[in-house]
């Protein structure tokens, strides 16, 4: 029984994380729960491979994920996506903190506000096994940041600095932790800057710079079994540019704030409790000044607060069975405004976003149940129940021109229920089985958004107060194969949606954009379907030298059987990797298939397929304090784009990049 359970904590680190590069301390972790973690020791040979390029973002990290991809509107602020679901079909959070970006054109996903320097771990949990974290059709994507460490050495940390030479752009960095007996402190700092990049023709990319500063720091003071932590996280981008959009960002900011309170051992039912109280702010203002030719200047600011609260734990075990819990709510209030300046006549004022408020609580059981040492099932079932306010005022008044008796205030139910089954069988195979039902809630995008410009389909959107919830029923099947020298993981999924969110064209709205190709409205259509799969293996060739391949693959229709719009092709990378002593040298290929499954309707076309080489290396001196990295990405300077990058944007060229990093 141990040696199972020791096996089933352990396995998700096999799989993934092993495609790395020393020195590193966030390995990747893969199946169907992902957990990077990381480890007190920076020499592990579990680490994510692509951080060795010590100048790498939180999405360069995350597009290497299995399920994860990512759509690109620019150099920054790309949007993720698991197994083809995005935006509300899927939870991002920080440390299980709700947040909801400011922007109408979605320039600010959360994942832009976390540095690898204050990330310690990312838990991906795909599909229905997200819902602990909110009610999802898609999963949850959980940004954790690192926490002060208690540690017999009173001060240590690392200061870095790195150099990009494709957009001639310079990341520095340094981080620390104090700790006394009861109590340790940590806090970061992150500055990067970004010229505008060249691509494979070696023609500058216009509008593709950006410049950031990112501040963290946290305290944690233990006594006994009570741990009370406080976090706060900082950060401020500006200059940011959306070569794929016709505005860029004067300013993006975002200020978190959280405390927490733990307890490892309770008094009676409960075993372990966690209870965390927080505020976020997102400012946001995009801004065409530095753009020629705009017919009509514009000022768009937006805005978004969220306050929240949730307690997580376990119960005391029962026999066999292993129950935990969450409870949590939060509440989200939105504004995002639009002033126009015509030429010769008076601004224009609306609110693309009305000033309007989501609160939503909710409930997450789970139960974990050991049939036998090789055998154990897992159920689980939550419920939100939400109350979206539209506030009186210029907003209201906007929307009431398409929906003459909207209510002030409307309450939505969304529930889920997801079984597992998971079997040892023999000493080296494991297979899971999981499947269920969920829904999710329309965003407040999808329920009140008014005349929204998407620049891939040029249609401006109107929201849709009527709108039902967004339903999946799901399943998954995953093998895994795991010997000393080979781990090959394999999970195939299929989703069937009914009253799915989608927007069609309505040509009885004349559109507000000019050059507008016409208006579309949210609607639940019929169905859709997504289905796809994952496969990773990892080979460990000889003592020293690593081969790792991860491919993915989502295919997407609505009930026509027409493709659904923004669904990858199947893409992979594979890695070789070769260490020696100090040194360490790795081949990397990352490639996409072409891409002919498109929605026209949605602005797409057919996407050629391609194949980037990458090399990377490092070396350790001074006693391993002293790291320095480097590698050529896009070796032979190929000239592509993914079918996920909006407007055909191409990628960067031939990037010769590299950094130093010191321990202490």
């Amino acid at each position: 029984m141990k040696r199972f359970l020791l096996f089933i904590i352990l396995f998700p680190s096999w799989t993934f994380a092993q495609e790395s590069t020393p020195y590193d301390s966030l390995p990747i972790h893969l199946l169907s729960e992902i957990t990077i973690q990381s480890t007190s020791a920076e020499i592990d040979t579990l680490q994510n491979f692509y951080r060795a390029n010590k100048s790498a973002t939180t999405e360069d990290i995350l597009a290497r994920l299995q399920g994860v991809y990512l759509i690109r509107r620019g150099s920054y602020g790309q949007e993720p996506m698991l197994q083809g679901m995005s935006a509300g079909q899927i939870n991002v959070t920080i440390d299980g903190m709700k947040m909801f970006g400011a922007c109408t054109d979605k320039m600010d996903p959360v994942t832009i506000y976390v540095e690898p320097q204050n990330l310690e771990g990312i838990q991906i949990m795909r599909g229905l096994g997200g819902s602990k974290m909110g009610s999802t059709v898609g999963g949850t994507i959980d940004m954790q940041l690192a926490q002060p460490q208690l540690s017999s050495q009173r001060f240590f940390g690392k200061a870095g600095l790195g150099f990009q030479g494709i957009s001639k752009g310079i990341t520095s960095y340094f981080s620390g932790n104090y700790a006394t007996n009861h109590s340790a402190y940590n806090f970061g700092f992150n500055y990067r800057k970004a010229h505008n990049y060249r691509d494979g023709h070696g023609q500058e990319v216009l509008y593709s710079q950006y410049e950031k500063i990112n501040f963290s720091g946290g305290a944690k003071w233990h006594i006994g079994s009570d741990t009370l932590i406080a976090n706060v996280l900082i950060d401020n981008g500006w200059n940011i540019g959306y070569p794929a959009l016709p505005m860029d960002v004067g300013s993006a900011k975002a200020k978190i704030f959280a405390l927490t309170y733990e307890r490892d051992r309770c008094h009676g039912l409960v075993e372990m409790f966690r209870i965390k109280t927080y505020y976020n702010s997102i400012d946001h203002t995009m801004d065409d000044t530095h753009r020629p030719d705009v017919a009509m200047h514009m000022d768009m600011p937006g805005e978004s607060r969220t306050t929240g609260i949730f307690g997580e734990g376990n119960l005391r075990r029962t026999g066999h069975h292993v129950i935990s819990f969450r409870t949590d709510f939060y509440y989200n209030h939105v504004l995002a405004e639009m002033t126009m300046y015509p030429v010769g006549e008076s601004p224009m004022y609306m609110q693309t976003w009305p000033s309007s408020g989501r609160a939503v609580g909710g409930l997450y059981i789970a139960d974990t149940y050991s049939l036998s040492t090789s055998t154990k099932i897992k159920a689980d079932v939550r419920i939100d129940l939400s109350s979206s306010s539209l506030d009186e005022g210029t907003g209201k008044d906007q929307l009431e021109v398409f929906y003459p008796n909207a209510r002030s205030t409307t309450t939505q139910l969304a529930k889920s229920f997801n079984f597992s089954l998971q079997h040892l069988l023999g000493q080296s195979l494991i297979t899971e089985i999981h499947g269920g039902y969920s829904e999710r809630l329309p965003t407040l995008s999808e329920t009140f958004g008014f005349y929204l410009f998407n620049q891939n389909d040029a249609y401006d959107y109107i929201g849709n107060i009527n709108l039902k919830t967004e339903k999946s029923w799901s399943g998954d099947l995953s093998f895994s194969y795991f010997t000393k020298v080979l781990q090959m993981s394999l999970t195939g999924f299929y989703k069937f949606l009914p009253d799915y969110i989608f927007a069609s064209v309505d040509e009885r709205i004349i559109p507000m954009t000019p050059g507008a190709n016409g208006v579309k409205v949210y609607e639940n259509i019929p169905y859709a379907t997504f289905a796809g799969a994952d496969f990773t293996i990892l080979a460990n060739l000889t003592p020293a030298l690593r081969f790792v391949n991860a491919t993915k693959y989502t295919v997407a229709t609505d009930n026509t059987g027409t493709p659904l719009p923004l669904i990858p092709p199947l893409s992979s990378i594979t890695t070789l990797q070769y260490f020696r002593g100090n040194w360490n040298i790795q081949l990397e290929y990352e490639g996409a298939f072409r891409q002919e499954k498109i929605n026209a309707g949605f602005g797409e076309d057919t996407t050629p397929g391609y194949a980037v080489m990458n090399i990377r290396g490092g070396y350790t001196f001074i006693k391993q304090k002293l790291l320095v990295n480097g590698g050529i990405e896009n070796l032979f300077d190929t000239y592509y784009h993914a079918h996920l990058d909006w407007g055909n944007i191409p990628r960067p060229g031939r990037n010769i990049y590299c950094s130093l990093t010191f321990n202490f």
